[in-house]
């Protein structure tokens, strides 16, 4: 999952009311101050900087370093530790890639509309035939009970099979026509009047209907040249290239383009991941891709500009030869980004901590630079599984940045830790970097990385305080603070918490769990996923769309059939992994140098947690042999570690985090 600057907005998906994203743009109200409720003492204010997941490029900081000068490529280098601009394979780039608009539809309706002068018709090519419709008309693509599809247009009307190619002049450089897919609209953010609904329109490319692999419905996907998918991507404000931001863009446009290309690299044919026929989806779940109508100049400038660059790092090769890198982006942070281990589970070379003053600075006005979120006690312990209430909280792990990555709070089900990346999740806070904790008893905070007290204030300017619920706010300000501070103590106990006393309404459920289930066992399943790393959704009790993506990203790591529906064989490899955290706790308790030839306890404990994470070390004999190396080495090149065997302190603790309990303490 990335969160980006567009993700800040509202997006309606297809079949979505479209008056639903202006009425959620404006739903920000004026609250009682949050330092209110913590002066009373009865809440807790977590405050904090920045918005999204803090790791790579922070688009408001390439933004204020492109107004001081800097170019697209000092930008790039500077936020990629290590990482070069390089040309795109030619191969690679031949390639069109394909890319994900809808899934699991009963039907579609497209409407053909000019986009351009002279608009020609859009042909409809099945199986069964070809039919067409002119500018204006509406075709209906319907999912047949026997399983095959009827396309119906003014023109006429086939039954055949679900493959269905639709072409116009989408592939010249100046397209004539476009396709709205009925039903859907984007937001567009990026003219004067501040945001507007548009219809979804795809002009570029061709679209693809195909099958879905588990239900009698169709996905929707556009098959596109990389650089005509880079022209689509709203990911940060266009109009930054007015006022000094024309690096910024450019840097935008190599980190779109350089994902794109890892992920095509990464998933291979389209036709392989039949629940999308997709190498890219079209939502931040990868990137913000929006089809026609949404570019500028500017924009459209920057893409030019930098045509068929990537950024490359030496760690990341494909038959000895480089390959672009994903190149993760988020809104903002507090001042530094995080180590790619700490905002999400795996040690990147490329994705190491770095300077980000710039996205702080007043001139780049980040209403996320700083944020204060304040909860009553009742809502912080009901968002806290294992928590009955909740008495004190302490951070008991910082970062070298000087924010938190571990905040332990005591109370009934105490003392019990989480990681402040998951915390970003279940407490709906802008980023996983908090700063300080008020609580009843005092304030709690890390030392910065020079080991003092936290930044004094710089800036001042407007704050939105929004109304959650009683007693919950969330503040957005430029002003960045210094309290007297106190450190409360909370000695937290070892434990897991996918361990399966923390999922046992999940894991003793037969029930079938999908879109629209609710309930604990929902919760659980989503405390799960979070942990694991694959989305930061919020646990709310309903099995929504964005879990549905959380659990097809699961299932398509574990090589499980991808329908985002847990039944009996995706609750199983839950309980193979919930079953390895008692040996994840163990392993982390030491230090000791695993090698070929070792035997043990601990190397059984390995095979367990391997064997979880779905690299086959052979039978859990506790001897290290030539199986359990092997699956040490792929879980090694897996996660671009030094490829040699070895499992010692880099492949203990990226092992860890990957499986989602390094760190975590509860009671």
């Amino acid at each position: 999952m990335r969160v980006h600057y567009s993700s800040q907005l509202t997006r309606p998906r297809a079949h979505t009311r479209l008056a639903m994203v202006l009425i959620a743009a404006t739903l920000v109200v004026a609250g009682a101050p949050p330092a209110a409720m913590a002066a009373g003492g009865s809440g807790f204010t977590f405050s904090g900087g920045g918005f999204g997941h803090s790791v790579g490029m922070s688009q408001f900081g390439a933004y204020g370093m492109s107004r001081a000068g800097y170019s697209w490529q000092e930008i790039m280098e500077h936020y990629f530790t290590g990482a070069t601009p390089a040309d795109v394979d030619p191969s690679l780039a031949a390639a069109p890639i394909w890319v994900n608009l809808a899934t699991e539809q009963a039907s579609l309706a497209l409407t053909v509309r000019s986009v351009g002068p002279d608009p020609v018709p859009a042909t409809f090519a099945t199986s069964a035939g070809t039919v067409s419709a002119e500018p204006g008309q509406t075709a209906t693509i319907t999912r047949l009970a026997n399983g095959n599809c009827r396309v119906t247009t003014p023109s006429g009307s086939v039954d055949g099979s679900c493959t269905i190619d639709i072409e116009w002049d989408g592939w010249t450089g100046d397209p004539s026509t476009g396709l709205v897919l009925e039903g859907c609209g984007l937001v567009n953010w990026n003219i004067a009047s501040g945001g507007l609904v548009q219809p979804c329109t795809y002009a570029r490319g061709g679209l693809r209907v195909r099958p879905d692999n588990n239900t009698n419905t169709v996905a929707l996907s556009v098959e596109i040249t990389t650089e005509d998918y880079v022209l689509g991507i709203s990911e940060m404000p266009y109009f930054w290239g007015a006022t000094g931001g024309e690096a910024a863009l450019q840097a935008q446009a190599v980190a779109a383009r350089s994902y794109a290309y890892a992920r095509v690299i990464q998933r291979g044919n389209p036709a392989s991941r039949p629940w999308c026929w997709c190498q890219l989806y079209d939502t931040t779940v990868d990137q913000n891709y929006v089809g026609w109508g949404h570019g500028t100049q500017d924009w459209i400038d920057a893409v030019a500009t930098t045509a068929g660059q990537v950024m490359t790092h030496p760690s990341r090769k494909v038959a000895g030869a480089l390959v672009p890198i994903d190149t993760y982006y988020s809104s903002s942070t507090f001042g530094w980004t995080e180590d790619s281990e700490n905002g999400f589970t795996t040690a990147i070379p490329y994705l190491r901590s770095v300077d980000d003053h710039w996205a702080v600075l007043p001139e780049v006005q980040n209403s996320n630079a700083t944020w204060t979120r304040t909860m009553s006690t009742s809502s912080l312990a009901a968002a806290l599984p294992g928590m009955g209430s909740v008495t004190d909280a302490a951070i008991t792990k910082c970062s070298d940045t000087g924010a938190a990555l571990e905040v332990t709070f005591a109370g009934s089900g105490g003392p019990r830790a989480y990681k402040t990346r998951d915390l970003r999740g279940l407490l709906s806070l802008r980023s996983m970097q908090i700063l300080s904790i008020s609580t009843p008893s005092g304030v709690s905070t890390c030392p910065t990385r020079d080991g003092g007290s936290p930044p004094a204030t710089t800036t001042t300017t407007t704050t939105t305080t929004t109304t959650l619920a009683p007693g919950d706010t969330t503040t957005t300000t430029t002003t960045t603070t210094t309290p007297e501070t106190t450190t409360t103590t909370v000695a937290p106990a070892e434990c897991s918490v996918l361990a399966p006393e923390f999922l046992a309404d999940l894991l003793n459920s037969g029930a079938l769990l999908k879109k629209g289930a609710r309930g604990e066992s929902v919760r659980q399943l989503e405390l799960f996923l979070l942990a694991m790393g694959y989305s930061p959704i919020t646990p709310d009790l309903s099995f929504g769309a964005q879990t549905a993506g959380a659990v097809r990203a699961f299932q398509d790591d574990r090589g499980l059939p991808v329908d985002g529906v847990v039944g009996s064989r995706t609750r199983g490899e839950i309980a193979l992994i919930a079953a390895s955290a008692a040996p994840a706790q163990r392993l982390a308790a030491t230090d000791r140098l695993l090698a070929a030839g070792a035997t043990g306890a601990e190397v059984r404990d390995l095979q367990h947690v391997l064997a979880a994470l779905g690299f086959d070390p052979g039978p859990t004999d506790g001897v290290y042999g030539s199986r359990t190396t092997s699956a040490v080495r792929s879980f090694q090149r897996a996660q671009q570690l030094l490829v040699d065997g070895l499992f010692g302190a880099s492949s203990r603790n990226a092992l860890l985090n990957r499986f989602g309990v390094a760190d975590t303490r509860c009671g």
